[in-house]
């Protein structure tokens, strides 16, 4: 292939999301000298992405140009476009990678004579380059080991690749894209708030890989802050030049130097040269001119958005004290509602399933590894990490470390078979961040991704917030958008089928726009069927648990199983499903290195000889006999009492999976029953329909009996409004859960209502005579100014009254939940509301109208009050758990039975909701054959 005529392309370099690089040589030019020449041709690029892609390719090409000629900056030769693509054209810097050399036992003897030799001279060459790249106001943003070349014949170190740079100017304080490499990407910069001190963070790790010949994934980090730590023990080096390292990796950007030229002047201050490390001639004077105040750090990253919680030092052992910045300073009401959210997730998740968990049975550290491959990478990332194969870490690696070392801006990615402990693993990182909790740090909450079913991730956590932990909207919103949660979503696996891919594409696009912190849940099946993987920094795999950690487990004492421990023993080279199955050729012992299985196994099997556990049935798989036998063996104990059957238990909850299903729900809350769930068919919501008639008819009669007694022509246009205006919304169940007073809302409405008030039962009260009675001012004398001061005192009691209503409107967030707390409490708000509605009213009727429209005021506000103040939700909810009582499809104390379920260890509670203990469980009762 030849390009422009000119250039003559003679083999690949390398090839990544954004295009290929090839070697060519100059056709044009005496001795036809080689260069490099990079291609942009988007690779699985959305759309949305190609315009950032194409301008950081741009701006590659005039940062070549800008820095000019130096020997560690590969030259710009040419810049073109042909057929619609892009190529870049540079000088080529013959020699060997860092990344290659590295990797050596030992670094070669001609360029240093000991660890720190090689590390000093390495520093000090990369950070004479990036003085220069400093200097002209430019960020390189990617240095790594496979950036930067050694020049054939030369200590020089080049740096190469610059299709991350970024400009610093007048704007740099501005949120911008995370670009960089795993384990040398600085936590600002993941942050997507980059500043010159990104650059000397990758700086200091690599020098200290030199030093150390350790990865930065081998390097030890601090369990609480996830920070990198560095001691002098066993380290053949000075101290000063370890403390050196020390600074550089600081996780506060404002506790490094400002820019690579300070940071080689301190380095040069050292006096470490040894006699063995040979330098170059530089092209420039290593004393620089200062920088421009706009572009020093302080500037572009915020002292007091990002502190290192722990000022580690290289020798002395770290501080225990978080040190509060006024960011981190709360006011009394977002203290409250902060630590409101933080008690309910403790409450709901922590206490009330991981340490009621099944997997909490299994005393074991699930094993983790490392898999970059299930990441769609941003195309300036280094694309080699994704070619790698899974990554195992090392036995005890938690979570929350992994978690913790990625700093501000981290997401997450967990995948795991079904059974695997990717739950539990999500879980025991929430409880690691619960405990490590600061103020002014985002909020973990938990959520399943199951009731995603369409729109932005950012409205659907509005949402959830409201429903599952009773944050008000308001609220809720402003988390949202000002990025004070730390997200942590199970179940992506748990979307409806169809919308699998478009929930990770919304996830996508919610990481891209709102840069969040977050982290995902999914089976690894599901999430490689997926056309849209995800785009964060790290994906890890749940493994399976090991031959050692089953036998081990089996092996305690008085545990019972010495049936099971015997019939695994048999089993491990028998295969135990029928063909056809989706388990067809696993044994027993495989399936046991699930730590659900396992647990399952343990709580169905325990106390059983091997000849006393069941043999397999032909035409259905193992696990659906297990959870089969589980089920039975939890109706076996006698230490809870059973007011319910086992067909009744088993019926109910068949009903509860098939709507969970169907629904694609996880927790089940019995407040947010809807209609069009439950009662599928068209003759039970006929049902329905005509029931909740009946009851309109009822309280329609009881009204109308004051209508037609009274002739209150007002009241009966009243209460045709009212219920037309709720006809609409038959089949939906908003319950009215909190009301709190608000003078804030009071003091608005009272103004709103004393203004528009009067004129409007003016205007009615005039209307009303002008058409229905046309003769009556003219036969009565002063009837105008009579009618229009009755209609003046009409329009105030309304307008005083909507102000005390609206007074009522105030949110609160909830502390504690219950199961059916939303209608028990929506009753309580419509009694209250309507004893409000009524009472206010009639005493303000007495004071600026006159006796006789008292009872028309008691009768029209009791009914506004338990229309709007919930009575409308309890009397929905109640019809359709009346219908669903005679069906025979749920029982009528409907929190007893759950209750009674979770004692059996077939549901758990969640705060005021439950879910099965298990997503294999929930899916075996939903594909029961149904019970009479």
């Amino acid at each position: 292939m030849i390009l422009a005529e000119r250039y003559q392309v003679v083999r690949p370099l390398a090839q990544g999301g954004f295009g290929k690089t090839f070697l060519a040589c100059d056709r044009y030019l005496p001795g036809n000298p080689h260069c490099v020449i990079k291609q942009f041709r988007p690779v699985n690029l959305a759309d949305s992405q190609l315009p950032t892609a194409q301008r950081l390719f741009d701006l590659e090409a005039k940062t070549l140009y800008q820095l000019g000629t130096h020997p560690q900056i590969p030259t710009l030769l040419a810049h073109f476009e042909k057929d619609g693509e892009f190529y870049l054209v540079q000088e080529y810097i013959p020699g060997v990678s860092l990344a290659d050399e590295l990797t050596q036992s030992f670094p070669p003897s001609e360029l240093a004579a000991s660890r720190q030799d090689y590390a000093y001279q390495l520093l000090h060459s990369l950070l004479t380059a990036l003085s220069f790249v400093h200097q002209r106001s430019v960020i390189h943003r990617d240095i790594k080991p496979g950036n930067l070349i050694r020049r054939e014949g030369s200590s020089q170190l080049a740096v190469i690749d610059f299709g991350a740079v970024k400009a610093i100017g007048a704007q740099s304080s501005a949120l911008t894209i995370a670009i960089g490499s795993p384990g040398y990407i600085a936590p600002e910069q993941q942050a997507g708030r980059p500043c010159f001190a990104s650059d000397l963070y990758a700086s200091g790790i690599i020098a200290l890989y030199a030093l150390t010949g350790k990865a930065p994934q081998q390097q030890p980090t601090d369990p609480e802050t996830g920070c990198l730590q560095i001691s002098s023990d066993g380290i053949s080096s000075e101290p000063s030049f370890v403390q050196f390292i020390q600074q550089l990796i600081k996780f506060n950007p404002a506790a490094r130097f400002p820019h690579a030229s300070a940071a080689l002047n301190t380095l040069q201050s050292l006096n470490l040269t040894s006699a063995s490390v040979a330098f170059p001639p530089t092209a420039f004077p290593i004393s620089l001119p200062p920088f421009p105040e706009t572009v020093l750090p302080s500037d572009t990253f915020p002292k007091t958005s990002l502190l290192d919680p722990k000022t580690v030092s290289p020798i002395s052992a770290p501080a225990k004290t978080f040190v509060p910045t006024q960011q981190n300073i709360l006011s009394p009401t977002e203290s409250r509602n902060r630590q409101a959210l933080l008690s309910k997730v403790d409450r709901f998740w922590i206490k009330g399933v991981l340490e009621h968990s099944l997997h909490g049975q299994v005393l074991l550290t699930l094993g983790l590894e490392e898999n970059q491959r299930a990441l769609s990478l941003p195309w300036n990332i280094s694309y080699s990490q994704a070619a790698q194969p899974p990554q195992q870490l090392d036995a005890g690696v938690q979570v929350y470390d992994i978690f913790a070392q990625q700093g501000e801006g981290r997401s997450l990615l967990i995948l795991g078979e079904p059974g695997a402990g990717k739950t539990t693993t999500l879980l025991t990182l929430a409880r690691d961040l619960l405990e490590n909790a600061q103020p002014g740090q985002r909020i973990p909450a938990i959520f399943n991704l199951s009731s995603w079913t369409g729109g932005s991730i950012a409205e659907w956590l509005i949402s959830e917030l409201n429903s599952k932990y009773q944050i008000p909207k308001a609220i809720g919103e402003a988390w949202v958008n000002g990025q004070q949660l730390l997200l942590l979503l199970d179940g992506l696996d748990e979307v409806r089928g169809d919308r699998q891919n478009d929930c990770a594409i919304a996830l996508n696009t919610f990481h891209q726009n709102y840069g969040p912190e977050l982290v995902v849940c999914c089976r690894i099946k599901d999430y490689e069927a997926l056309d849209q993987q995800l785009g964060f920094q790290r994906a890890l795999m749940v493994r399976s648990l090991t031959d050692e950690q089953i036998w081990q487990y089996l092996a305690q004492a008085d545990s019972g199983l010495t049936g099971l421990r015997s019939l695994l023993e048999r089993s491990t080279s028998t295969a135990v499903t029928v063909e056809g199955t989706s388990e067809s050729g696993q044994t027993l012992f495989d399936l046991a290195r699930s730590p659900l299985i396992l647990n399952i196994m343990a709580l169905t099997y325990q106390g059983l000889s091997a000849s006393e556990i069941p043999a397999l049935t032909q035409g259905e798989s193992y696990t659906q006999q297990l959870f089969s036998a589980y089920i039975s063996r939890m109706f076996q104990r006698r230490d809870i009492a059973s007011p319910y059957s086992q067909q009744q238990t088993l019926r109910w909850l068949h009903e509860l999976a098939t709507t969970l299903t169907q629904t694609s729900q996880t927790v089940f809350l019995i407040e947010r029953m809807q209609v069009p769930w439950w009662l599928t068919a068209a003759w039970q919501r006929y049902s329905y329909v005509v029931l909740l008639f009946l009851a309109y008819l009822v309280i329609a009669t009881s009204i109308g009996w004051q209508v037609v007694s009274h002739r209150s022509l007002p009241l009966a246009i009243v209460i045709g409004a009212v219920m037309c205006a709720r006809i609409f919304g038959i089949y939906r169940i908003v319950p009215a859960e909190t009301l709190r007073w608000s003078w804030k809302k009071a003091r608005h409405s009272f103004f709103l209502g004393l203004t528009l008030g009067p004129l409007i039962g003016w205007a009615l009260k005039v209307g009303f005579v002008y058409i229905f009675s046309p003769g009556y001012c003219v036969q009565v004398p002063g009837c105008l100014l009579e009618i229009s001061l009755i209609g003046l005192s009409f329009g105030l009691v309304i307008g005083i009254n909507y102000a005390i209503i609206r007074g009522l409107s105030g949110t609160r967030i909830t502390t504690v939940t219950k199961p059916n707390q939303g209608i028990r409490q929506s009753g309580k708000n419509a009694i209250l509301f309507a004893l409000v509605a009524t009472i206010a009213p009639t005493l303000t009727s007495l004071i600026f109208a006159n006796s006789t429209s008292t009872q028309f005021w008691s009768i029209a506000g009791l009914s506004f009050g338990l229309a709007l103040g919930g009575g409308e939700a309890c009397l929905k909810h109640g019809i359709l758990r009346f219908v669903l009582f005679c069906q025979g499809r749920t029982p009528w104390h409907y929190p007893h039975f759950l209750d009674y379920a979770a004692q059996r260890i077939l549901l758990q509670k969640v705060g005021g909701g439950y879910i099965f203990i298990h997503r294999l469980l929930l899916e075996h009762f939903a594909a029961m054959k149904p019970l009479k």
